[in-house]
């Protein structure tokens, strides 16, 4: 056995020991042929075969991925219901071939830790990140020409089916490609492409002049259906009026994080094979952390892509060089030809806010007594207000395809807890931002002609009070010498 098998079998001893069990979930691993994933209630080892299907290759006890059921908590009394159950009672869908295309990443850690919801690893009341369904589970709705209305259904989709779908609706040619291993793929709609176009939910006979997205970064699908449903969310409810929402939601890819998972609803391709990974990670081969929730390297989030992917943006240059595509606030906006992010990382400076628009759309109670919803409130108003700009026509036309991005519900999700008053009033406040941009496609004429998406890129949830315990520590004393990044991602020196 290797020094390094020893210190990865040592470091898995330690972090499900039965004592860590209110800190640790599971925790992933490579193995010799496939992959690992263990507790302190069971294992379980796998592999992928050639043609990608999985093999369970041996279990002990209680496998904390064998419950991949899509249906699980999608209701807010059923997200209550034992909160705080393990993976294995939790269910985790896609489990397995989410764990393999993490770790087809050179650059995924040795280990990952999956923790309980019993940790509040970063000291948030409401966390996403692991397998488990309600943090991989995010809402889907759309609506307008090309879309077939079919309300709301008990049915998913994948992160990796986003781009696609998108790609198809916008009425990209298939071309002959591959997946994101190289693998031969024919008739898909970006060159390189992991997941699949939704045909239920698309009209072939009908293309919308104009494809607009709306990503709610981590908003908990469940709450919002609860909020449009009574009334909270009047815009989201109109698009599930007369189009589809799926119950079952969006499940992103492992980890369930924000930068990998925006890439991958842009790009169609998994985080392990996108070349973002993650927020943070150890570029091996640059010796070096990446950390994309720095502002300097968050703005230029779309050069770690691999260049052989292509994002939707360029899908759609390639098929109709003419179009015009924008992105605001959006990591995945490699080859729009207007973006916030891009204009910033080339010093630009946006339009200031107005005291009207500060004002608009803002809960005050939480806007002036908590200073991330204050923050992300701000952030999300430049957001709508270069959307605004851009639908005036400013750009000398309309956009056939845009992505506007708006975080408030991910931070007042981390803050709050993602059923609590702040998470509401979040889901409030970004539903009337929303509004805001609708009502301008509205006045440019083309709101009978335009398809609108609302999505999410994971979920939320709720964690048990109490405080952060650093895991570095039990692992230095078993003396297990390595790297934790994000509390999570363990690299072995």
């Amino acid at each position: 056995m290797t020094d390094h098998e020893t210190s990865l079998r040592r470091a898995e001893a330690v972090l499900t020991d039965p004592s860590m069990t209110g800190e640790v979930d599971t925790v992933l691993r490579r193995v010799d042929g496939g992959y690992r994933a263990a507790s302190s209630r069971g294992s379980v080892d796998f592999r992928r075969g050639d043609d990608g299907a999985i093999e369970v290759l041996t279990t002990t006890d209680v496998n904390p991925l064998a419950n991949e059921a899509f249906d699980h908590r999608t209701t807010v009394a059923d997200e209550l219901h034992d909160p705080w159950a393990p993976l294995g009672d939790h269910a985790t869908p896609y489990a397995m071939d989410s764990v393999a295309q993490y770790f087809d990443s050179p650059h995924a850690p040795d280990l990952t830790i999956l923790h309980a919801p019993t940790h509040r690893f970063h000291g948030n009341a409401g966390e996403h990140g692991s397998l488990a369904a309600i943090q991989a589970r995010a809402p889907f709705v759309a609506a307008g020409p090309g879309i077939v209305a079919r309300g709301v259904i008990d049915e998913h989709l994948r992160a990796v089916d986003v781009a696609p779908t998108l790609a198809a609706l916008l009425g990209c040619a298939p071309v002959d490609g591959h997946d994101g291993l190289g693998n031969p793929r024919a008739g898909v709609r970006l060159k390189i492409q992991d997941g699949d176009e939704r045909r239920e939910l698309l009209d072939p006979d009908v293309r919308p002049d104009h494809v607009v997205a709306f990503l709610w970064d981590g908003c908990n699908p469940q709450a919002l259906h609860e909020a449009a449903a009574r009334g909270d969310a009047p815009r989201v409810a109109h698009l599930i009026e007369r189009g589809t929402s799926y119950r079952h939601g969006v499940l992103s890819s492992l980890p369930t994080a924000t930068l990998a998972n925006h890439m991958t609803q842009n790009t169609g391709v998994h985080p392990g094979r996108s070349g973002v990974l993650h927020n943070t990670w150890w570029d091996r081969g640059r010796e070096e952390v990446v950390d994309l929730l720095d502002l300097r390297q968050m703005l230029d989030a779309r050069d770690h892509l691999r260049a052989d992917i292509e994002t939707i943006h360029e899908a759609l240059h390639r098929c109709e060089p003419d179009a015009r595509s924008v992105a605001t606030y959006e990591y995945g906006d490699r080859g729009a030809d207007w973006s916030s992010y891009a204009r910033m990382a080339n010093g630009e400076q946006g339009a200031p806010l107005s005291e009207e628009r500060r004002r608009r759309h803002r809960t005050e109670e939480f806007f002036r007594e908590v200073p991330d919803y204050r923050n992300f409130s701000l952030y999300d108003a430049h957001s709508v207000g270069d959307a605004e700009w851009i639908w005036s026509g400013a750009l000398g036309g309309l956009p056939r395809f845009s992505w506007f991005t708006l975080n408030l519900t991910d931070r007042a999700g981390h803050v709050g807890g993602p059923h609590s008053e702040m998470g509401r009033a979040a889901i409030r406040d970004t539903d009337a931002r929303m509004g805001d941009v609708i009502d301008a496609i509205d006045g440019a004429g083309v709101l009978d002609r335009t398809a609108i998406v609302m999505l999410a890129d994971h979920g939320m949830q709720q964690t048990a009070e109490g405080e952060p315990v650093d895991l570095s520590e039990p692992l230095r004393d078993a003396g297990v010498d390595h790297l934790m990044l994000d509390a999570q991602y363990v690299y072995l020196r």
